[in-house]
């Protein structure tokens, strides 16, 4: 008799688990980054404990646009390790890293909306970000360089920012040296004189 009920138990106690204990629900984001023009972007996200590798069958809702996840992670390490979700051209950038999934271009808007992971496991309602090339928007609403991670724990660090080229120093002072010359001859010329 205790044998049976004890089976009983633990079949109801396997039963009665909640879907939310399935391994997914713990990731939180943490940071998004755009170029300007929204062909470079990544969003990442942090796994708050372990055992959290089940993220096949969950998505990233951005309004219009959906992340299916599809596979799961490859280990159930997940505690403070990230996710990284970028654009295909993410890792072939000077500092890039290779993403865990892959996003298409203007995945977010850059303008503010909402991020949406699981249904509602969590929800990031994020202001304007960056788009000097350079900064993301952290979760807690500051600006920082950009610094994505991945789920084997690469980092980099992105500079899409607008440079101007560079006017050498000594090219300065030939322009300025050409000027004063050419006013300075303007200078001596002989007056008209008035008949």
């Amino acid at each position: 008799m205790t044998r049976r009920l004890l089976a009983t138990a633990a079949v109801l106690g396997l039963l009665s688990a909640s879907p939310a204990a399935a391994g997914h629900h713990q990731w939180d984001f943490t940071e998004a980054y755009s170029n300007a023009s929204g062909t470079v972007q990544f969003v990442e996200m942090i796994g708050g404990g372990n055992g959290e590798q089940n993220l096949g069958a969950w998505t990233i809702t951005t309004g219009t646009n959906t992340l299916n996840f599809v596979t799961n992670l490859s280990s159930t390490a997940t505690a403070g390790r990230s996710v990284l979700c970028a654009t295909s051209n993410f890792a072939s950038l000077p500092g890039g890293i290779t993403p865990d999934y892959i996003v298409p271009a203007n995945f977010f808007p850059t303008s503010g909306g909402t991020l949406t992971y699981a249904g509602g496991a969590d929800t990031w309602i994020y202001t304007a970000v960056p788009l000097d090339g350079v900064n993301s928007r952290l979760r807690n609403g500051s600006d920082a360089t950009n610094s994505p991670r991945n789920f084997a724990n690469q980092t980099g660090s992105v500079d899409l920012g607008v440079t101007t080229p560079g006017f050498p120093r000594w090219g300065l002072v030939v322009l300025v040296a050409a000027l004063l010359f050419a006013a300075s001859g303007l200078l001596r010329r002989p007056r008209p004189t008035l008949a």
